[in-house]
């Protein structure tokens, strides 16, 4: 760091007595910053001199850990949550589509609320935001210049090459305007956005922003000329005079000709050089000082902005391929309600999804789903946990309706993966999840499973699914679970030996295809024959294909031949 940058940062350090502007908060009841103010703070002035701070400023933000009472381990991975930000979560203004922060999102969306008032208060900020058209395009455009004046930290080096002076006046004009933004375009809202209003008028009452405004004002206003023009019969000017002249004597910053003189007299009689440049960049860098904690929650807002209107975008685009979203109602002891629920995620596949709805009694506990392969059955499981997922987060679920539990963890296990290094079978992974799920959750929680010990041999499993299932009745929880045992699975139907227990299978057409629908149940048949003959998994068909390829290779190892043989030579008498 050169010896001015230095000078500046350690000015800088010694001015931390200025506190940061209130938190504008849109996603917790209580207001907090979850970002380390002093870091950032470090950071743009750091960027403010010269140094590029994209990475930076993009890792504090991603790095902001909220406090959780979910573990993400035990849900995100078999959800595919990051892949559903990536594929669902996009951010357009006026056609225009911005990068966002998807470590955050993942961020935000990995540690659900379990205070009902914390979901509320998110619902109502997009309530409010789809209900008030202007106030969403004023989000929008709020988003936009946070994301210039961000963009001005990161990347700053091309604008100083031209002029450093004008760049850092742009700063300040950038700052000023989205300060202004807040402080008036948000005054009358009635959800959590009223925040941006409330930080905007305090950052207003500041003596940083005063001092800001009075520099920008006098720098584009600092005298006022009258003229008078006279333009001939040609549309030439043939006269200009100048008929007034009047310094902008009201502005703090404003200094008489004399005293502007005497100034540079007196610097030159002790012998010292001071350009306007150097005493501007000493102006422009001690202001920064002042004005850099109440830029500090902008980058907050502009992860806490992206929550909101890609959820909002989520939910347009949706509505666009002909699909229902909503905001669901949670509460502690409500039922699973869900109306025309689908998976997000098979946007991104060839099969359009297909909604289902699902009612579960009062007392309903464990669910358990049979049916034939590609029926639908992980599908709906993964369907289940997302809606959870983004319905604890306040966000808008793939549904048309929704009434969902209050859950305080979330365990998932869909996705068998596969290590070089694991040193256990897959009985022995089966075990080891069983035994993570019952040190793990607690109560009131969600345990999904697909295909309980499928692992093992039927004898077998059946013991360890029967051990799984009284554990469950004596954690209390609610559970969805899919399997192949169809005789466990029926007797179990019949006997209920365990309380609050439900079956639901996979509704299967005429033709024995899956219509991707759930009615209670419990499926005869897993249809492997059928799935196998409509893969083309059959024994005629394979050794066709293997007949055929053998005499294929036959055919490529025998000699080359003529298509004519010669005739042989006769033999004649002597």
């Amino acid at each position: 760091m050169s010896r001015s940058k230095a000078a500046f940062a350690g000015h800088s350090r010694e001015s931390h007595a200025a506190t940061p502007a209130a938190a504008p908060d849109l996603l917790h009841v209580d207001a907090r910053l979850g970002l380390d103010p002093e870091n950032v703070q470090t950071l743009l002035e750091l960027s403010f001199l010269g140094r590029e701070a994209a990475k930076d400023l993009d890792r504090v933000l991603a790095g902001v850990t909220p406090e959780a009472d979910w573990n993400l381990d035990l849900f995100a991975e078999d959800l595919f949550v990051r892949e559903l930000i990536h594929d669902c979560f996009e951010l357009r203004v006026e056609g225009l589509r911005y990068p966002v922060n998807e470590e955050f999102l993942f961020q935000v969306f990995s540690a659900p609320p379990t205070d009902i008032e914390a979901i509320r208060f998110r619902q109502e900020i997009l309530r409010e935001l789809a209900a008030d058209e202007t106030l969403l395009r004023r989000a929008e455009r709020l988003y936009v210049e946070v994301s210039k004046l961000l963009a001005m930290f990161k990347t700053p080096d091309h604008a100083q090459r031209l002029d450093i002076h004008s760049y850092r006046l742009d700063v300040f004009r950038q700052a000023k305007g989205i300060i202004d933004r807040m402080a008036e375009g948000f005054a009358g809202a009635t959800s959590g956005l009223h925040r941006l209003a409330e930080t905007g008028k305090q950052m207003r009452r500041t003596r940083a922003y005063r001092r800001m405004s009075d520099l920008l004002d006098y720098e584009q206003h600092q005298s006022r000329l009258r003229v008078s023009v006279q333009i001939g019969g040609d549309g030439e000017i043939k006269d200009l005079r100048i008929l007034d002249i009047r310094d902008n004597e009201e502005n703090p910053h404003y200094l008489p000709h004399w005293r502007r003189l005497w100034h540079r007299f007196r610097a030159f009689f002790y012998g010292y050089k001071v350009s306007k440049k150097v005493i501007l960049h000493r102006l422009l860098g001690e202001m920064f000082v002042d004005v850099a904690p109440s830029l500090v929650p902008l980058v907050q807002i502009l992860g806490h902005l992206e929550v909101y209107l890609t959820a909002h975008g989520f939910a347009r685009r949706m509505g666009e391929e002909g699909l229902d979203m909503c905001l669901a109602d949670l509460g502690e002891g409500k039922t699973l309600r869900l109306e025309q629920l689908f998976n997000p995620l098979l946007l991104a596949t060839e099969e359009p999804p297909q909604p289902c709805s699902l009612a579960y009694s009062q007392d309903q506990q464990i669910t358990l789903v049979t049916g034939p392969n590609s029926g639908g059955k992980t599908r709906l499981l993964q369907s289940l946990g997302l809606i959870q997922v983004l319905g604890q987060s306040g966000m808008y679920v793939p549904a048309a309706a929704a009434e969902l539990p209050l859950v305080h963890g979330l365990f998932v296990s869909l996705v068998e993966t596969e290590d070089a290094h694991q040193g256990e079978g897959r009985l022995g992974r089966e075990m080891m999840r069983i035994r993570r799920l019952f040190t793990t959750m607690g109560t009131p929680s969600l345990v999904i499973l697909d295909e309980l010990c499928s692992g093992t041999n039927p004898k077998e499993g059946i013991e360890i699914f029967d051990l799984v299932l009284r554990l469950l009745e004596r954690l209390d929880t609610q559970a969805v679970i899919s399997t192949h045992f169809l005789d466990y699975a029926q007797r179990l139907h019949d006997e209920r030996p365990v309380r609050g227990m439900e079956f639901l299978q996979v509704e299967v057409a005429p033709d024995l295809s899956s219509t991707y629908q759930f009615i209670p149940g419990v499926a005869e048949t897993s249809l492997a024959a059928e799935t196998a003959q409509r893969l083309g998994v059959t024994f005629e068909e394979l050794a066709e294909l293997i007949d055929q390829r053998k005499g294929h290779d036959v055919a490529e190892t025998l000699p080359d031949f003529p298509a004519t043989l010669p005739r042989p030579e006769t033999a004649t008498a002597g």
